[in-house]
């Protein structure tokens, strides 16, 4: 039978190992200019096939999305939006980015809404990440879920090189030249052998 104890208002001794430990385990608590700021991951995410089998890349890329995400006290979700030369100081290497977003897109981490840009005007892409609810106040999609191991061997082996050849084919067509740049001879070498 617990027994009461005076000195920490608890029925076991333990009462106040445990108050501390939840003292100093729980979320932080904002400094004064709202500068703290925190994500939280819950353990079905960091357990799951869709994010234990992310490559390094798409790891970094993740965790810069969370923290543009963050940035914006999290009330932006869905209109997010990390640059290349941003996901590139944050150490994801330049010219993995698409493949990385990719990855994360794939396994469901994320939703990219892809951007264009033409006519001197630039439209970025528009990150939201499924683990928690967006702008519009939509429940989180949780896509991350239905990601399994089988699926994640997929991308590694086959869907990857899939993605990587869509991206080869979109954006800029190859234009003809103007004239063909050879100079072709006056003479055909084989009507000159002959005479």
């Amino acid at each position: 039978m617990a027994e009461f104890n005076p000195r920490d208002k608890s029925r076991t001794s333990a009462g106040k190992t445990r108050s501390l430990v939840r003292k100093y385990t729980k979320p932080p608590s904002g400094s004064d200019d709202g500068s703290l700021r925190w994500q939280w991951l819950t353990i079905q995410l960091l357990e799951s096939p869709a994010f234990t089998s992310l490559s390094a890349n798409a790891s970094r890329a993740f965790f810069r999305i969370i923290i543009e995400h963050t940035a914006h006290a999290a009330l932006a979700n869905g209109r997010l939006v990390v640059t290349h030369p941003q996901f590139v100081s944050y150490g994801v290497t330049g010219e993995y980015v698409a493949d990385a977003l990719d990855e994360l897109d794939y396994k469901g981490l994320i939703k990219v809404r892809r951007g264009r840009a033409g006519s001197g005007v630039a439209h970025p892409n528009l990150f939201t990440l499924t683990f928690v609810g967006d702008h519009e106040g939509a429940p989180p999609t949780n896509d991350w879920r239905r990601c399994t191991a089988e699926r994640c061997r997929n991308w590694s082996e086959v869907d990857r090189k899939l993605a990587a050849d869509k991206r080869r084919r979109v954006g800029r067509k190859k234009k003809a030249p103007l004239r063909d740049p050879e100079i072709p001879p006056l003479r055909d070498p084989e009507i000159r052998r002959a005479s």
